[in-house]
């Protein structure tokens, strides 16, 4: 089985193929991401739920603290009392560990991770700690002994499944980028003004290779130059030379956009949507809601057999390859129930179960089964990895101007343009913030000036409006183009 990550670096989306068929969408949410670390104020407190509102900012939603996860504010006091620890216009630093939902806010901690790809940094626990998927107790002992005498003092340390078989100077290279990163933030929680935003795990390349990248990913192909080049710096850093070589990198330089290329603008499409049509004619319905998300299995068409108790077998067994593939692909989490279509027999229902928990094997979110109730819904859970694919496009408010403007733009790398072409621009995604939201000033200045270049010159920098008034509004190399027909209305306003 071929299996491959494919990066829109300009449309900050990338996704997990394998047989050219879409597994898993990964995007990079602009507000309240997991592992973002925020010093706050305490705005509300709940004695009766043991619980805090801390605001984060100037502007958003407040973040979620139960007295559960306030463990370093209370100073060894052995206290379940949160007024007991925490004040109104109280100062926190705290870090989200939950992204917020269309109506709630973040979920956060005070107990602060910094993860590397090797190890987690834990500033605030004096502890060590090996992680539970790794199975060889040799391997465990080794990577103890190895974290005993690393781990910086009165900080605690995790280390990750990915530090089995790791050379010795790679996690010592990993944990001392965090213990700087450790530092950045200390400094900068003290020079800041508060509510504030201290660090954030932005980098959708780093992340990938950090989370998502596995030994048996056997090509990675991107739309950026640049990011293949930021691609090859973090998989030499982190992984040996024998994985980079068995991995195929490969710049994606075609005019068409990569996300049209390999249909995965398609599969959001169809994943946003609550019906899904099952080979065998079937379909399912999906509703996702805050407290859960329900499925339905309806037979539709599917008349190919005889036997009614075969016909309703096979259309659950369809149903259930699909459901697997839909709540890893729309990262669907938390309670989830399956209206199967009604079977008798009980033998039936055992052979669903089976077929079902292996089809949710592969699932990295790790679904459990919790029962067929005696209605005959099957309940499960799903751990939670991040917004679904739901919340991301519902809470920015855009997802069919998402999806109608993002996904046809072409790759920013050595753009250039003709002068005579002064009507084809190509619009940077967030050029809504660099530049709409810009103000002029009433007494704006502007001096006229003249300049020729050569044409060569001129047809790789500048865009003109005429031959001899020439303006150059960014540099060659920016990552965003102004919408100059625009700006000339607006320049030229101001000069009459």
């Amino acid at each position: 089985m071929v299996k491959k990550i494919v990066i829109s670096h300009f449309n900050n989306i990338a996704a997990i193929l394998q047989n050219n068929k879409t597994q898993e969408i990964i995007l990079i949410n602009d507000t309240y991401q997991v592992n973002d670390i925020y010093i706050g104020i305490v705005q509300k407190i709940f004695s009766s739920i043991n619980a805090a509102f801390v605001k984060l900012g100037k502007y958003g939603k407040s973040g979620f603290i139960h007295v559960s996860d306030i463990k370093p504010l209370k100073k060894g006091r052995k206290t379940n009392n949160i007024t007991e620890v925490l004040s109104i216009n109280q100062v926190v630093l705290v870090q989200v560990i939950k992204e917020p939902t269309i109506n709630k806010g973040p979920r956060l901690t005070a107990n602060i991770n910094l993860v590397g790809k090797y190890a987690i940094l834990m500033p605030f626990c004096n502890t060590i700690c090996i992680s539970h998927k790794i199975y060889d107790q040799n391997e465990r002992n080794y990577l103890y002994s190895l974290a005993l005498l690393l781990k910086p003092v009165t900080m605690g340390l995790l280390v990750r499944p990915s530090a089995e078989g790791t050379k010795e100077d790679a996690i010592i290279e990993d944990l001392e980028h965090l213990k700087k990163q450790w530092s950045f933030i200390e400094k900068a929680m003290i020079s800041s003004s508060y509510p504030k935003l201290l660090y954030k795990d932005e980098d959708l390349i780093k992340k990938i290779v950090r989370d998502f990248y596995e030994d048996n990913i056997r090509k990675i192909i991107i739309d950026s130059e640049n990011g293949l080049n930021q691609l090859n710096y973090h998989l030499r850093q982190w992984h040996s030379e024998s994985s980079i070589i068995n991995t195929k990198l490969q710049f994606y330089s075609k005019p068409e956009c990569i996300l049209e290329q390999f249909d995965i603008k398609q599969t959001i499409v169809k994943a946003l949507k609550p019906k899904v049509k099952l080979a065998s004619g079937g379909h399912i319905i999906i509703e996702s809601n805050e407290a859960l998300t329900v499925i339905d299995v309806n037979s539709g068409s599917f008349n190919k057999s005889d036997n009614s108790k075969e016909a309703i077998l096979r259309t659950n067994f369809s149903a259930a390859i699909e459901i697997a593939y839909q709540l890893k692909i729309r990262n669907i989490n938390g309670l989830i129930v399956v209206d199967f279509i009604d079977m008798q027999s009980h033998r039936d229902q055992l052979q669903l179960l089976d077929h079902f928990s292996r089809c949710l094997y592969l699932d990295n979110a790790k679904p459990q089964i919790v029962q067929l109730s005696e209605l005959g819904l099957v309940e499960l859970t799903r751990r939670r990895r991040g917004q679904s694919l739901q919340e991301l496009f519902q809470s920015q408010n855009q997802s069919n101007y998402y999806l109608r403007q993002n996904f046809s733009l072409k790759p920013v790398d050595n753009v250039i343009r003709d002068p005579n072409q002064s009507n084809n621009f190509l619009f940077y995604k967030n050029i809504n913030k660099l530049f709409f939201k810009k103000k002029f000033k009433k007494n704006l200045t502007l001096e006229c000036k003249q300049f020729q270049p050569k044409q060569s010159f001129a047809c790789k920098y500048f865009l003109y409006f005429d031959r001899v008034n020439t303006i150059n509004l960014f540099k060659p190399k920016a990552n965003c183009i102004v919408p100059l027909l625009l700006y000339s209305k607006l320049i030229g306003h101001r000069h009459k």
